[in-house]
C-alpha cells in the first residue's frame, strides 16, 4: 500500500484533516516511486492520464511520474524531491497545470545540462591541445554519446508536447492554455539551442580528430624513416665496434641522438597545430590587449610614412640646390 503525503489542494479541493486520498478530492498527493521509468512518455485517456519523466544525468538520474487517481493527482518522485520543491511555490488549480509545470521543469533541467555540456566541451578541447596521440578519441566519443542522449530526450519531449497540442487529452488540459504557450515557447528555444550547439560541437571535434590523424600519419612516416636509418647505422657501427671501439661508441651516440631528435620533432609538430582550433580565442586576446585609443594599423602606417616622405623630399631638394 502506498504511503501518500498531502501536498496541496486544487480548485474545488476538499481535504478533511488527517484524511487520506480516498476521502479527498481535487488534491495533490506525493508518494515514493515504485517502478522505475524506462521511457519518457505520456499515456492514458480522459479519466486517467500518466506522465513519466526523468531529470538529471549519469548516476543522479531521478524519476518523476504524475498520474491521476480519480479527481486527485499523485506525484511519484525519487528521493531528491526537486520537483516537489519546485511545485511548492506554484498555485496549481487544475490537473493540466501540474502536467505543464512538470514539462517546464524538465525543459529547464535539459537547458542546464546543455549549458554545462558546452563548458565541458571547452575544457575538453583545452585538455586535448596538449596531447600528441589519439588518446582523446575515446573522450570525444563519450562526450558525443552524452550529447546525443540529450537529443533523444528532446525527441521524447517533442512527442509528448505534440500529443498535447493535437488535443489527445482535452479534459485534463482545460484551463492550462497559458502554461501550454509558455511551455511550447521554452521548448522551441531549447530545441534551437541544442541544434546550434550540436553543429558547433561536431565541427570542432571533427577538426580536432582530423588534425590528430594528420599529425600521427606524418610523424609515423618520419619515425619509420628514422628507425630504418638507425637500424642500418646500428649494423654498420656494430661491425666497426669490433675493429675500433671509439668508432662504435661514436656511432651509438649518433644513433641515440637521431632517435631523440626525431622524438622531439614528433612532439613539437604534434602540439604545434592544435592551437589552430582556438584561433578565435587567440584573436580575441590580441584585441583585448590592444588599447582602446590606439589607431588602426593602417592609420599607424600612414602616420609613420608621412614623416619619411617629408624627409625624402627635403633631401631631394637639397641635392638639387
Amino acid at each position: 500500500m502506498n504511503n501518500y503525503t498531502f501536498l496541496q489542494t486544487m480548485n474545488r479541493g476538499r481535504h478533511p484533516q488527517d484524511a487520506g486520498i480516498e476521502e479527498s478530492s481535487y488534491c495533490i498527493f506525493s508518494c515514493p516511486i515504485e517502478d522505475s521509468i524506462v521511457r519518457q512518455r505520456i499515456f492514458g485517456d480522459e479519466s486517467s492520464l500518466t506522465l513519466e519523466l526523468n531529470y538529471g544525468e549519469g548516476d543522479v538520474i531521478n524519476d518523476l511520474r504524475l498520474r491521476q487517481d480519480g479527481t486527485n493527482l499523485v506525484l511519484e518522485e525519487s528521493q531528491t524531491g526537486l520537483f516537489q520543491a519546485f511545485l511548492a511555490d506554484k498555485d496549481v488549480k487544475y490537473i493540466g497545470q501540474a502536467y505543464m509545470y512538470a514539462l517546464l521543469f524538465k525543459i529547464a533541467n535539459l537547458n542546464e545540462l546543455i549549458e554545462y555540456s558546452i563548458k565541458d566541451m571547452k575544457v575538453l578541447e583545452d585538455s586535448l591541445d596538449n596531447r600528441i596521440d589519439n588518446s582523446g578519441t575515446y573522450e570525444i566519443l563519450d562526450f558525443r554519446r552524452r550529447y546525443t542522449e540529450y537529443g533523444n530526450q528532446i525527441i521524447a519531449l517533442k512527442e509528448i508536447i505534440t500529443r498535447i497540442d493535437k488535443g489527445y487529452y482535452p479534459i485534463q488540459m482545460q484551463n492550462s492554455y497559458v502554461l501550454q504557450g509558455q511551455m511550447a515557447l521554452d521548448f522551441r528555444f531549447l530545441e534551437e539551442r541544442y541544434e546550434l550547439n550540436k553543429n558547433t560541437i561536431i565541427k570542432d571535434l571533427d577538426t580536432y580528430t582530423s588534425i590528430v590523424n594528420n599529425n600521427l600519419s606524418r610523424n609515423t612516416r618520419l619515425l619509420t624513416l628514422v628507425s630504418l636509418g638507425a637500424v642500418s647505422l646500428n649494423f654498420m657501427f656494430g661491425s666497426l665496434l669490433a675493429v675500433s671501439p671509439a668508432i662504435g661508441v661514436t656511432g651509438g651516440l649518433l644513433i641515440g641522438g637521431l632517435t631523440a631528435g626525431a622524438a622531439v620533432l614528433y612532439r613539437t609538430n604534434g602540439s604545434r597545430r592544435f592551437p589552430q582550433l582556438h584561433d578565435s580565442h587567440i584573436l580575441s586576446d590580441a584585441l583585448e590587449e590592444k588599447p582602446a585609443n590606439r589607431p588602426y594599423p593602417l592609420e599607424d602606417q600612414q602616420e609613420t610614412s608621412a614623416p619619411l616622405e617629408k624627409s625624402k623630399e627635403a633631401a631631394t631638394n637639397s641635392t638639387e640646390h
